[in-house]
């Protein structure tokens, strides 16, 4: 199974400082086969200007994919905040540029961000604050085309203010399914974000039994990111996520050239 990075932030999102070539250096340390610059785009993101010059972004990665093309596969991909009140403005940003991958994410809900402390939970119990979530994210994968993955599926954990983060995953497993059938339908994947490693201190975003329902319910698009934002963390965790694709049964994980499956 190829040991890819495909979640990778960078100087060009606006909540990282690093250097891709920096990036590009420890993927190649770690024994990566491919990775995919994912940085951010959200409109109207509260309180930080998710903007990207894609411009920028494309001329410099296309320099480092020609500097390594002997070293590593590279990719530049997008990961995309995905919000119904915007579907027009990402449809055209995304189709704007030639992206080989676009992760889209569920960052905002009504113009709520869920980074703590965040008026997105105000006022509402955790299990009122989690369906919420699962019921908008599987708004945004039905209403759109423009992405190849979804990201961190259940993100939300990660935030509130309640002693106890966790998903209960069974309270809203028919939202899940249908979230997970549609991706299904539209020949769209999953990624484990291994940042949840760090955040949850037990798996990745999501855990594996969703890992497993989706295969379960024919999935096969899957691809492992660890949501960097510096290099010390490229590659981090992906052989221990990779040995659980495989026993779920995946036999390898899914790569992308100009958002088409290779």
């Amino acid at each position: 199974m190829r040991k890819i990075d495909y979640h990778m932030h960078t100087c060009f999102s606006a909540d990282s400082n690093a250097n891709p070539r920096e990036h590009i250096l420890m993927a190649i340390e770690k024994g990566l086969d491919e990775i995919c610059f994912t940085d951010h785009k959200d409109f109207q993101y509260p309180g930080c200007p998710f903007d990207l010059d894609a411009d920028a972004y494309f001329y410099t990665l296309r320099q480092l994919q020609k500097e390594f093309e002997d070293q590593i596969k590279i990719k530049i991909g997008l990961e995309m905040g995905l919000d119904v009140e915007f579907i027009e403005d990402i449809n055209s940003f995304v189709n704007r540029h030639d992206y080989d991958y676009v992760i889209g994410s569920i960052h905002v809900i009504h113009q709520s961000e869920f980074y703590d402390p965040a008026l997105f939970f105000k006022g509402k119990s955790k299990a009122e604050a989690h369906r919420e979530f699962f019921m908008n994210t599987l708004k945004c994968v039905q209403t759109f085309d423009c992405f190849n993955c979804l990201g961190h599926l259940d993100y939300i954990c990660r935030y509130g203010p309640y002693d106890d983060k966790h998903v209960e995953h069974a309270l809203y497993q028919d939202i899940i399914d249908d979230i997970l059938k549609t991706l299904i339908q539209k020949d769209k994947g999953i990624e484990v974000n291994t940042s949840g490693y760090r955040d949850l201190k037990t798996c990745g975003f999501p855990n594996f039994d969703i890992v497993q329902r989706y295969y379960d319910l024919g999935g096969r698009v899957i691809t492992v990111g660890t949501d960097s934002h510096t290099s010390d963390r490229v590659g981090e965790h992906v052989e221990e996520v990779l040995k659980e694709y495989q026993r779920i049964g995946f036999e390898d994980v899914s790569t992308f050239t100009k958002r088409v499956r290779d």
